[in-house]
């Protein structure tokens, strides 16, 4: 059957759902179906419908209603709570019904909820949930909701294109990808421009710098563009942080010439503190880390001084600048140094009046540490504390806070070996980042979303769905590569390498060893330069772990002189970086210790009191759990080695298809394995 209209929108005429109404109508019949879809017979829209004047209530459609219904292939109902007492729109709802066309009814949820904002017809309607598209947002925030909308539309477009929901989705996520990257692009034509006028700024600062206090406000509404302004618009361009620090660092002799002239100290105080903790933030990007903690040392000194003076706000932007140290630390690896200024923001922070999101970032900040600390239990009382502050219901806070604390619970939960818990935290932090996204497009908020959808596929990986893991790796790094365009930016490199390494897993896991060994090899590049640039315990880690990874897999591909030296010279790296790490790291050294003394030097028993003290510091890790097995199996400690390995295949079918592809390994190199058949049998792996 043929359309007049591909939708039609029903709605309350009120302010809010005739704004909503138009925006959307012009949204759904101005959207162009991505070409891969149309190359494929999908179809753009065509005509929409709406009504744009009140009717009287009225028991029988007008003529044109009744036409533009009968001849409209879906109904969206904006709902909202003035909507249930709109008879005229039950009625649309009623008459669709009666056509027979109930399930190309698609719900827009704008305010309320659907028993308190859905006409009584509407309830009426069967398997209506995975139809509804909700656009609800804290205060009736327009622009957030049509943010939203953009995205939940196509559950109604795609039934009129003629793909599937996920088609769609899929390619629209991808021409938003392209069209973030065009204005990428088109911000760093334009950074030229901008450091030129950047430059005038400065020569005209200093002038007025020169002259005496009557100049003094001029002077420091144009340092406040320098140090606030000019450098926020800038971090979005690619390759601009060297700029940055450049004109922070130039900042600070005019902010202390000015300070030897100024009547209002605590304004230029403050000014140069926020230059500080700005220019701090441009060194640990470009991974200036020892610059970085400087930097942000003399801010805290300066707002130390405004809070002996009284300074209105010192309090709050000291217990800050002790958080942002903290983050410095623990970008660089430092987590103990890092623990003592994150609980040092803490106490400062409780201490002022209560600010709970300020203090719940402040607890994510330390509990991602202690994980990393290996300190689990920490790292869960410090996450619940922030789930406390922040509320049960995450979505009325801070979507990017939301988005950090179940993704740092779900790297917590997966170490732990809790992969279902994992995968719900993850699940969720992706869903808040991409929310987060779409509302404020930025290269910070899509690296966060390429983080949590990298950790997502790992568990999805070790749990054993392989398929779903690498779709998800795939979105991610088509991101992490555009991110990683800004080769200044330390943490987008990082980004990228830690997807190759573990997609990289994901492919050994599943037998694919050529492939995966290629992903190694460009993630050990990338980590090997960012060890050599930054030389951070962090970095160092980052890098050695890559090489191992590539030692394990060499193994697998049975090319055991280039397995060894990976391992001898990752080992090395990372021995050298244990000094600035935790007890998570130290773990991890003992672990592939013992698996290299066990797969190529056969010391069996050095093997196994290596794998002893890892199993020590870090009992519930799944590697640790998984090597220690290996090395209790060929020390004759069957027992112990078939419970440990049950446990761990007991986690997901990854961990179980892992242990299968390794004692083959070990068995094809040599080992003394004889009945692997058999032993499979008896941790429950067939």
């Amino acid at each position: 059957m043929s359309y007049s209209y591909d939708v039609f929108f029903s709605y309350r005429h009120k302010p809010l759902d005739g704004e909503i109404t138009k925006k959307c109508f012009n949204l759904v019949e101005s959207y162009r179906v991505p070409k891969s879809l149309r190359d494929q017979g999908c179809m753009d829209v065509q005509r929409a419908f709406r009504d744009t004047e009140e009717l009287s209530v009225s028991r029988i459609l007008s003529d044109t209603i009744d036409q533009a219904l009968r001849s409209t292939n879906c109904l969206i109902i904006v709902c909202s709570t003035d909507t249930p007492s709109s008879e005229w729109v039950d009625r649309e709802v009623a008459t669709f019904i009666e056509l027979g066309r109930a399930e190309h009814i698609y719900p827009l949820l704008i305010s309320g909820d659907p028993e308190r904002s859905f006409p009584a017809s509407l309830k009426k309607v069967p398997d209506l949930e995975g139809r509804i598209m909700d656009i609800r947002t804290p205060g009736n925030d327009v622009k957030k909701m049509m943010a939203k909308a953009e995205t939940e539309l196509l559950r109604a477009i795609s039934e009129i294109a003629g793909c599937t929901e996920t088609e769609l989705l899929r390619e629209h996520k991808l021409r938003k990808s392209r069209r973030f990257a065009a204005k990428i692009a088109a911000g760093i034509a334009a950074f030229a421009t901008v450091a030129g006028v950047s430059l005038g700024l400065m020569h005209l600062a200093r002038g007025y710098r020169d002259t005496a206090q009557k100049r003094e406000a001029a002077s420091m509404r144009i340092l406040n563009e320098l140090t606030y302004s000019l450098p926020d618009r800038l971090t979005n361009v690619p390759g601009a942080y060297s700029r940055i620090a450049d004109i922070l660092t130039r900042n600070t002799e005019d902010i202390n010439a000015i300070l030897r002239l100024s009547t209002d100290r605590d304004a230029a105080e403050n000014e140069a503190a926020a230059n500080y903790e700005k220019l701090a933030n441009a060194g640990a990007v470009l991974g200036h880390y020892e610059d970085a903690v400087a930097a942000q040392e003399t801010a805290i000194e300066r707002y130390e001084d405004l809070l002996k003076r009284n300074a209105e706000g010192s309090g709050e932007k000291l217990a800050s600048a002790y958080n942002n140290l903290g983050n410095l630390y623990h970008a660089s690896g430092l987590y103990e140094e890092a623990l003592k200024a994150y609980q040092t923001a803490i106490d400062r922070q409780t201490e002022l009046e209560e600010n709970p999101a300020r203090l719940a970032d402040f607890y994510l900040n330390a509990g991602a540490n202690a994980t990393n600390l290996g300190d689990e239990e920490t790292a869960s009382e410090y996450f619940n504390f922030c789930i406390e502050l922040l509320g049960k219901d995450l979505e009325n806070g801070s979507l990017e806070t939301a988005a950090r604390v179940h993704q740092n619970y779900g790297v917590l939960l997966y170490r732990a070996g809790k992969y279902p818990e994992a995968e719900g935290h993850l699940r969720l932090a992706c869903d808040y980042c991409e929310q987060h996204f779409s509302e404020v497009e930025s290269m910070q908020n899509l690296a966060r979303l390429v983080q949590c959808k990298s950790m997502l596929a790992a568990v999805l990986t070790d749990s054993g769905s392989f398929e779903e893991a690498d779709r998800v790796y795939l979105d991610a790094i088509k991101y992490a590569e555009l991110l990683a365009q800004d080769k200044e930016n330390t943490a987008y490199q990082r980004n990228l390498a830690e997807l190759y390494n573990n997609r990289a897993l994901s492919l050994n896991m599943h037998g694919d060893y050529a492939s995966a060994d290629a992903l190694y090899l460009r993630s050990a590049d990338i980590t090997g330069a960012l060890a050599q640039q930054t030389n951070a315990a962090s970095d160092l880690a980052n890098y050695a772990l890559s090489l191992l990874n590539l030692g394990e897999n060499t193994f697998k591909l049975t090319d055991y002189e280039r397995s060894k030296g990976y391992f001898e010279e990752g080992l090395t790296v990372y021995k050298t970086a244990l000094d600035g790490l935790g007890e998570f790291d130290f773990a991890q050294y003992q672990a592939w210790e013992s698996y290299f003394k066990l797969i190529h030097e056969r010391d069996f028993s050095g093997s196994f009191d290596s794998g002893y003290a890892a199993y020590q510091l870090q009992p519930n890790n799944v590697f640790v759990n998984l090597v220690f097995a290996y090395a209790c199996l060929y020390c004759g400690y069957e027992e112990d080695a078939e419970m440990l390995l049950s446990a761990v295949s007991s986690l997901g079918g990854g961990q179980a298809e892992m242990i299968k592809r390794d004692l083959d390994s070990q068995k094809q190199a040599g080992l003394p394995l004889d009945d692997v058949v058999g032993l499979l049998e008896r941790i429950g792996i067939s």
